[in-house]
């Protein structure tokens, strides 16, 4: 009888033990959610990108772009990431992408040229990227967006 009443309060134990772990895994919510939450500039970026992957699909095609995405100019004051500081090499940068990304806009839909102000504008996010003024980590995924030339 002594056992019987030990091993259900050791099993009471258990269980309280194993409920009050899960309520509080359950109260901190994902890892991700509190290690990472993205900067005005990151959202900002992400936009980018994908207005990049939209308006290669419409160079490609021999399409119109539409009207200039003015939220870009964006780029000179939105809250940039916490490891990152609005440098001049940031603004030069920042400058020469929004120049390139008019270009591409005002270009007639008929200029042949219009992919290589396409590649133009992906170059210059690159050249950001991999200069002190930007993060390295997207390289890879914005090169993937350039138009392969055609002269073969």
């Amino acid at each position: 009888m002594r056992y019987g009443s030990f091993i259900y309060i050791l099993l009471g134990f258990v269980f309280l033990s194993c409920s009050q772990k899960q309520t509080k895994e359950n109260e901190t919510g994902s890892s991700f959610q509190q290690m990472y939450q993205m900067s005005e500039m990151a959202l900002l970026m992400e936009d980018m990108y994908s207005s990049l992957e939209k308006d290669r699909a419409l160079v490609e095609e021999g399409k119109t772009l539409g009207e200039f995405p003015e939220k870009f100019n964006q780029i000179h004051t939105g809250k940039m990431t916490e490891t990152f500081e609005r440098t001049e090499e940031f603004k030069r940068l920042a400058d020469l992408y929004l120049q390139s990304l008019n270009q591409l806009y005002d270009a007639d839909v008929n200029d042949p040229h219009r992919a290589t102000y396409f590649n133009n504008t992906v170059k210059s996010c690159i050249t950001c990227h991999r200069s002190d003024a930007g993060c390295i980590g997207p390289v890879s995924r914005i090169g993937k967006l350039l138009i392969p030339s055609k002269s073969n």
